[in-house]
């Protein structure tokens, strides 16, 4: 366990220094130092300071996507940048003026969520643009305008450029995430077959990696699918792109459609090697799907040694063997363990040998309409200007944090460096109270962390030029971990800016100081305004697992009705609407479980109704992919009830509790026929639909 354990850390460490997110720091941090050296060296100190804040700034809007939309995204930056820095900077020396516009412009930046992620970022970043110039307050407003307006052409010329030249670059380290969640979620699953594991924490965690698997696959689907140049069937390697996507559907797919009862087959099993067989063949799959994520950064044929072709098929004899003790009841469930398996490794095989599929998983004169699965984050600007709108009201308390900081900030000394209340707040403030606290919290230790490094160096350091390159190293530490975990990449800035204005303007101990206390302020202020306008998951509970259930219920229809043909399409769009469904119900009972009043909730029933809804999504995959199909007239038996169920009505019978339908559900032995299936669907439908209404 030590080596394995020494291992992951290592592989770990080479994945970050290799991956992405290093690679993006260091091109990053370059292109930002490059014009503030070289304009320095040149004594033009203002044109340094403005081309070097406008690519710093720039720089975190630049989010990972295919060529054509980084190319608006660049162009929407760079004009919003450049307004906003000529706007404020000339109105900075009218104190009234400045509040009044500035507070507007904080519920204006505020609203670009509206549009979708991509303009909500340039929203917040075009917002701490005006934090940046009311610090800095430029003496010539239009050079300054100007020098920004370089920094984020030159920042994203360099962007735009390595796009160019490495177009897929995002899209494989995408696919790579996705592997390796998925290598955790099956490592997961096999600590069900662990009898001295606890299966209610198991199932909690099974559920976060899957919701994590989820998130993974719809940054593929935004990166691929709306790349017009990887979508042209003439594209050879957009094409095997898209076929290692459609085959880490199938293999998501497959690791999520098959959940049984694992407590029952525990017992069922106890005493014999078939519980360890499957775990350890499990574990052989997540390894070998971790080896794959070595290697899947690239279009070229990516086969190398696989442990498929050795453990593997030892074991898998050695549980076929063993099926000679068990009875029949236990043979089928042994039956359906080895052919789920059995799939996966076929799906990773195919991954590994990249061939193309001119047919790609399609039934014969179906063609699939990618652009329909990709989800449009784009609202109504008219459905959100009232107070109805959490949008709206989230703009409203900015604005509101706004002119109390300033109202504040007029009544304390003056200080060049109060601008950090008003970055601190564009920073940890959101919507929720949930998330505004965690910030909170990352910035207050990230700020803290950070000032006690930077205080070192400054006690073990006295060359200004040497303080000034270890600045640059922790600007690359800041980028490197500003889209991994935020409190190191605060930590990480932090002593750059401290060792940056020190060695620039002198005072360290001031310069300390007012980090610490306009960071602590604006933190209070952004933990305080959630009580403005509030938005609280805990009163959205009972839509959101209403919510969910109906997502269940139109996929189970769509995948169980005999009567229609088959539609590729809409059976995975339903069930894509299943899992984010599921995905947004999950989200927020974390959110509540983290707001003042949650003592007040049912956390455990709220728990309980997420496996249940998980477990229900499995078991409709499972017919899915085993392509069951029934008659709805000739099974109402069942069908009525599960469709009463889950639309959540009462249709629990009165001599029957919820603890009878889950002892029935416990005691019977699962197989794959289509009625047990149905029954266990039947079952679980109808436990939550008891469970929704003795809480409602």
């Amino acid at each position: 366990m030590i080596k394995r354990g020494k291992k992951a850390f290592a592989l770990n460490i080479t994945y970050f220094f290799l991956g992405e997110y290093f690679s993006d720091a260091l091109r990053t941090t370059l292109t930002v130092l490059f014009p503030i050296i070289l304009f320095f060296y040149l004594g033009n100190p203002e044109a340094a300071t403005g081309i070097g804040v406008g690519a710093l700034l720039i720089s975190l809007t630049d989010l990972p996507d295919n060529r054509l939309n980084k190319l608006k995204n660049a162009l929407i930056s760079i004009v919003v940048f450049f307004l906003t820095t000529f706007l404020v900077s000339q109105i900075l020396n009218y104190k009234i003026w400045s509040a009044l516009i500035i507070t507007s412009l904080a519920f204006l930046f505020s609203m670009f969520v509206v549009y979708g992620q991509k303009m909500s970022l340039i929203g917040t970043m075009a917002l701490i643009v005006c934090t940046f110039v009311m610090g800095l307050h430029p003496a010539r407003p239009l050079y300054f305008s100007a020098y920004m307006l370089i920094g984020g052409v030159w920042y994203y010329l360099v962007s735009v450029i390595q796009t160019l030249i490495r177009p897929y670059r995002s899209l494989n380290h995408a696919i790579f995430e996705c592997l390796l969640a998925s290598a955790a979620f099956l490592k997961a699953k096999a600590k069900n077959y662990d009898p001295e594991i606890l299966l209610d924490h198991q199932q909690r965690e099974i559920i976060k990696l899957h919701i994590r698997v989820n998130q993974k696959h719809e940054l593929i689907r935004s990166l691929l699918l709306t790349d017009r140049y990887a979508m042209n069937p003439d594209n050879k390697k957009g094409r095997v792109l898209l076929e290692r996507a459609g085959l880490l559907i199938d293999l998501y797919e497959q690791l999520n459609a098959v959940h049984f009862n694992y407590e029952s087959i525990r017992q069922s099993l106890s005493g014999g090697k078939s519980l360890t067989l499957i775990a350890d063949l499990i574990r052989i799959l997540a390894e070998e799907i971790e080896d794959l994520g070595r290697h899947v950064r690239t279009i070229k044929n990516i086969e190398s040694k696989s442990k498929i072709n050795s453990s593997f098929i030892a074991d898998q004899k050695k549980l076929i063997a063993e099926m000679n003790h068990l009875n029949t009841e236990q043979r089928e469930f042994i039956k359906s363990v080895i052919s789920n398996i059995d799939e996966i490794a076929q799906i990773i095989m195919a991954i590994r040998k990249s061939e193309i599929n001119d047919q790609h998983h399609l039934q014969p004169n179906e063609t699939i309409e990618y652009p329909l699965f990709v989800s449009s984050d784009r609202l109504s600007l008219k459905d959100h200007l009232g107070l109805k709108s959490p949008i709206f009201r989230f703009s409203l308390r900015m604005a509101i944090c706004f002119l109390f900081g300033f109202l504040l900030i007029n009544q304390l000394e003056t200080s060049r460096y109060s601008y950090w209340l008003f970055l601190t707040l564009v920073i940890v403030a959101r919507p929720k109270f949930s998330i505004t606290w965690k910030r909170n919290f990352q910035r207050l230790k990230g700020s803290l962390g950070g000032v006690a490094i930077g205080l070192l160096l400054i006690y073990l350091i006295k060359s200004p030029t040497i303080l000034l390159s270890v600045s640059a190293i922790c600007l690359l530490g800041f980028y490197a971990f500003n889209r991994i975990n935020y409190t190191i990449s605060v930590m990480f800035i932090t002593p750059a800016v401290i060792l940056t204005l020190g060695s620039y303007h002198g005072h360290f101990d001031h310069i300390v100081h007012d980090r610490i206390i306009f960071t602590m302020i604006g933190c209070g202020i952004a933990i305080l305004a959630t009580y403005l306008f509030p938005i609280w998951d805990s009163k959205q509970m009972h839509q959101k697992i209403k919510e969910a259930a109906n997502a269940s219920l139109k996929y189970f229809l769509i995948t169980t009705d005999k009567n229609k043909e088959p539609n590729e399409n809409i059976n995975r769009m339903a069930r894509k609407n299943a899992n984010l469904s599921l995905s947004a119900l999950s989200e927020s009972i974390e959110s509540a479980s983290q707001e003042p009043w949650q003592s007040s909730l049912n956390l455990q029933y709220l728990y309980e109704v997420q496996v249940i809804i998980y477990k229900i999504n499995a078991m409709i995959t499972s017919i899915y992919l085993a392509g069951e199909r029934l008659d709805i007239d000739n099974e109402n038996n069942l069908i009525i009830p599960i469709i009463r169920n889950l639309k959540l009505e009462k249709s629990i019978q009165p001599e029957e509790s919820v603890d009878d339908s889950l002892l029935k559900l416990n005691d019977r032995n699962k197989s794959d026929l289509l009625s047990h299936k149905l029954s266990d669907i039947k079952t679980l439908s109808a436990i939550l639909s008891a469970e929704y209404h003795l809480h409602h």
